[in-house]
């Protein structure tokens, strides 16, 4: 899946409205997100596509930051037009497209100077990763189950899983289950 354009806004958005002393603003959580354009009608690895109030919210107060001339798959069926058409979003688009925006969907940490991800929405690993394997996970269960997330199980090498701080931080050598997260390793 090819990457075909990056951008990370630098910007807060701020769009408040003060009328006789009732200020009308954004969400706390609206805002802008990093975001790559990827060929293809999905993300790869380790990415899940913006949401409506995602593009909403990157694209409000500069629409320019989108390809020219695109149109682009978003979450739920939706799409986004590039600025040819004011970044215009459309519910229900059963078209084929050939970009998709997708954001960060992983969290990076360290551990003894080792880098490692927790990918969610999936068992793969990011480019450049690969599952943890079971004697690592077991040696650094307490450190790695508290990225998993409280309740989460996330996929470790070998088929294998390893559970968050509320099942106690087991880890397995094997679970045929399916898993929605996974923790991976950098290769070296």
């Amino acid at each position: 899946m090819k990457n075909i354009f990056h951008m990370m806004p630098m910007r807060a958005l701020l769009c408040s409205l003060v009328v006789g002393g009732i200020s009308l603003s954004a969400p706390a959580q609206a805002q802008a997100v990093e975001f790559g354009v990827y060929e293809g009608e999905g993300c790869p690895a380790g990415y899940t596509p913006l949401t409506p109030v995602d593009a909403f919210w990157t694209f409000a107060a500069s629409c320019d930051e989108l390809p020219y001339s695109g149109v682009f798959r978003i979450a739920d069926g939706s799409s986004i037009d590039g600025p040819w058409n004011n970044c215009q979003q459309h519910a229900g688009d059963t078209r084929e497209l050939e970009y998709t925006l997708c954001k960060p969907n992983y969290e990076l940490f360290e551990i003894g100077g080792t880098t490692f991800a927790v990918v969610r929405g999936g068992e793969q690993c990011l480019e450049g990763f690969e599952h943890v394997d079971f004697a690592t996970a077991s040696a650094y269960s307490e450190e790695i189950c508290s990225h998993v997330g409280l309740w989460g199980i996330a996929r470790i090498g070998g088929g294998g899983s390893i559970d968050g701080a509320g099942y106690d931080c087991n880890v397995r050598a094997t679970d045929p289950r399916p898993l929605g997260d996974a923790i991976c390793v950098e290769i070296e």
